[in-house]
């Protein structure tokens, strides 16, 4: 594993607040190209589009619209409508991918709104109820990755799990386990490049880590440690997204889910990062 001097640079944190039922629980973000519009994701299955609005690198604002519920079908899943929504993803022609913990498959919304599973496999299915598909995301090449919260140990790497158009499934890849740290959330950079946001807790804190990967590599990958915060600098970050600035500088833009308790907050985090 590579390590840095923590190569990622904080920007600014703003406390998201909305008197509106169901508001919080977010666990994925998903920003524009620009940086400038949003959809989150809680984890009860629903979606909140909006804008940030921001002055020298600095998030001042932020404004949303309603509050809306997914409307997975009954028979999708063969019974009631699942709301364990953990992961978010769009592809180049704009369909929404979401990713279910506790079922273990993955959602395919199609542009006429419609939405279908994609095929499972034998060691998605078998991975823990509560410790399923975490982090999703969507390479240039149209791949979907996943991967789940757990590995078979303490220093065994974490499985991705990579769907192809016409290929399936492959397991060839497989991350690095830091100890103490779990991926919660997923992107890719426009080079390709795969960003995975990671989150331990003390006890009396989360703290957080983000690695980037080049995807060129193959087998076990380590990656580059860009980001590493102490307990409770930032609350619970479970979602990521990146974007570039119009001179190219990459952005980690990331979402904390408060887990409907007071004691937690919304927080959305951004961090610079050097190409």
């Amino acid at each position: 594993m590579t390590r840095t001097p923590q190569a990622a640079r904080f920007l600014s944190s703003f406390e998201w607040t909305k008197d509106r039922e169901h508001f919080g629980g977010y666990s994925a973000i998903k920003l524009s190209d620009d940086g400038s519009s949003f959809v989150v994701m809680s984890d009860r299955g629903h979606l909140i589009e909006g804008s940030i609005f921001r002055h020298n690198d600095t998030i001042i604002g932020v404004r949303s619209k309603e509050i809306t519920k997914f409307a997975f079908p009954k028979e999708l899943f063969g019974k009631r409508p699942k709301t364990d929504t953990e992961g978010i993803a769009r592809d180049a022609s704009g369909r929404l991918y979401v990713s279910f913990e506790h079922e273990n498959r993955i959602a395919r919304q199609e542009h006429d709104g419609t939405w279908s599973l994609l095929p499972t496999h034998p060691e998605i299915t078998a991975l823990p109820k509560n410790k399923g598909l975490e982090a999703l995301a969507i390479g240039p090449d149209g791949a979907v990755l996943a991967i789940p919260e757990v590995s078979d140990g303490l220093l065994t790497p974490f499985t991705v799990y990579r769907f192809r158009e016409g290929a399936g499934w492959d397991t060839e890849l497989r991350i690095s386990r830091h100890p103490g740290f779990l991926p919660v959330g997923s992107d890719f950079d426009i080079y390709g490049r795969l960003y995975v946001l990671e989150r331990g807790f003390a006890g009396f804190g989360f703290f957080s880590q983000v690695r980037r990967f080049d995807m060129r590599d193959a087998g076990e990958i380590s990656g580059e440690v860009l980001l590493t915060t102490r307990a409770r600098v930032h609350d619970n970050l479970e979602g990521l997204s990146v974007w570039m600035t119009p001179d190219k500088q990459v952005r980690l833009t990331m979402v904390s889910d408060d887990n409907f308790q007071r004691f937690q907050r919304t927080e959305i985090v951004e961090y610079a990062v050097g190409n």
